[in-house]
């Protein structure tokens, strides 16, 4: 079970290593949620979207379908990247390898973090992490491959 789990975190971090932006601000962030959104709609996927900067949410939809509780999912899984500075899923992934409680040796109440995928790292070359991608409707591993595939079609 745990070799099946740590490959498939080096699969995650291989998978986020070039999901690089030179530049971050909101008409990115605008350009990028309309992706996700189109995307999204033409796989029938009924997901809420977020993208924030410096904490700022600049783009925001929910399809139908979905319920203020994917608010709440993506509220926590954004604050557990911003805590972290790793996505959401990656944390999950290095959670399960912990012999102990992730939650309680990092201190975080589960009212406000999320060990679940959905949410990746906005971040700029030269600068670091600025800011979150989330997406919250499906299982947790197609959120995260969701949300990274729409990313590096964007990048590329």
């Amino acid at each position: 079970m745990k070799e099946k789990i740590v490959k498939e975190l080096e699969r995650v971090k291989e998978g986020q290593k070039d999901l690089i932006f030179n530049a971050f601000n909101n008409d990115t962030a605008w350009t990028l949620g309309n992706m996700i959104y189109n995307k999204a709609k033409e796989l029938g996927h009924a997901i809420t979207i977020s993208i924030t900067l410096g904490g700022q949410k600049l783009f925001h939809y929910s399809f139908e379908g979905t319920a203020p509780t994917n608010d709440d999912w993506i509220c926590r899984k954004e604050n557990t990247v911003y805590k972290l500075f790793k996505s959401s899923y990656e944390m999950y992934l290095s959670a399960q390898l912990m012999e102990e409680d992730f939650m309680e040796y990092f201190g975080l109440p589960n009212t406000d973090y999320v060990l679940a995928g959905g949410s990746i790292p906005i971040r700029v070359k030269d600068v670091g992490v600025v800011g979150t991608i989330t997406v919250s409707g499906l299982a947790q591993d197609e959120d995260h491959n969701f949300v990274t595939e729409v990313v590096r079609e964007y990048l590329s």
